[in-house]
Order: C-alpha cells, then sequence, then structure tokens
C-alpha cells in the first residue's frame, strides 16, 4: 500500500470510527434539509392515500387485478412509509381535506363504479407522486434520499402503466 492508500484508508477510517457512536436520527437528521423533508412528507402524504385507498379496495373491489393491485400497493406503500419515517425519523402527516374528499368518494361508490374511481384516484396519485420524486430528483442532493426517489420512480412509472390497462 503506498501513502497516498494508507491515508486515504486512514482517513475513511477516521469517518466511520466518528460515526460509530452517532445515533441513525442523529445522522438522518444532519442529511435532512429543506428539499429531503419536502420529498418525505408529500411522499407520505400521497402514498398514505394510496395505502388507504387500495386498503379499501381489497375490501370492497370487485375485479380481480383491482384487488391484485391494491395488494401489492398495500404492501409497496407500508414499506415506504417505514423506509421514509425511519430514515427521517419522521411520521405520516394526518389525511387533509383533500384525502378525506377521496376516501369518502370512494367510501360511497360500489360494484364497477368503486373499481373504476379507485383505478382513477390511483392514477392521480401516482401522477402526483411520480411529480413529488422527478423535483427531487431535479434538485435534491442526499444519496440515500436519491436513491429511493429513483427506486420509487421506476414502480409508480410500472403501475402508472398497468393501472392505465386496468382504466382501459
Amino acid at each position: 500500500m503506498n501513502r497516498r492508500e494508507l491515508g486515504g484508508a486512514l482517513l475513511l477510517g477516521a469517518f466511520a470510527t466518528a460515526g460509530a457512536g452517532v445515533p441513525m436520527a442523529a445522522w438522518a437528521q444532519a442529511a435532512t434539509g429543506d428539499a429531503e423533508r419536502t420529498h418525505a412528507m408529500e411522499t407520505l402524504r400521497t402514498g398514505g392515500l394510496a395505502l388507504m385507498t387500495s386498503q379499501l379496495a381489497l375490501q370492497k373491489g370487485r375485479s380481480a387485478a383491482v384487488k391484485e393491485f391494491a395488494g401489492f400497493e398495500v404492501a409497496e406503500q407500508t414499506t415506504i412509509a417505514q423506509i421514509i419515517s425511519e430514515s427521517k425519523n419522521m411520521t405520516p402527516p394526518p389525511p387533509g381535506a383533500m384525502e378525506q374528499e377521496v376516501m369518502a368518494r370512494l367510501n360511497d361508490a360500489s360494484g364497477r363504479a368503486f373499481d373504476r374511481a379507485y383505478v382513477a384516484a390511483q392514477i392521480d396519485g401516482h401522477q402526483r407522486l411520480l411529480q413529488i420524486q422527478e423535483a427531487y430528483l431535479a434538485n435534491g442532493r442526499d444519496m440515500p434520499t436519491r436513491h429511493v426517489a429513483m427506486l420509487a420512480r421506476g414502480q409508480i412509472t410500472e403501475h402508472l402503466t398497468l393501472l392505465g390497462k386496468m382504466r382501459a
């Protein structure tokens, strides 16, 4: 090992040692700026609606495709919320007026009308989720948050394709 390699290894070791006693929440807060907080809160709020409507679709959905999609969406949104909540030390925000209105509209629907309303709500929510991820990827600098946004963007794009087929 030459001197440059040794110096680099010592520097990396010092950083690793310095961070060893720092709780994960402190690291998360240190890496959480305005862009990261905005991304986390908007993803949690919009994803929370996708989760609530999908839980409802598992009960009220008529078509097998709606129920299958809803099951996948519940699993995905539960995982994303857990990742963001744990990494950013945040809790999901309570549903706002818009989320409550969508839930009320879906609660009132049944049969095929429910399935159509659910798919429409999922398309709208996934389009918003995609915009949230794109906005963060355009400006955000925190690598773990960027990685989550990149993975989410791929899933969201897939889901929009599936939802488009279900609507047709």
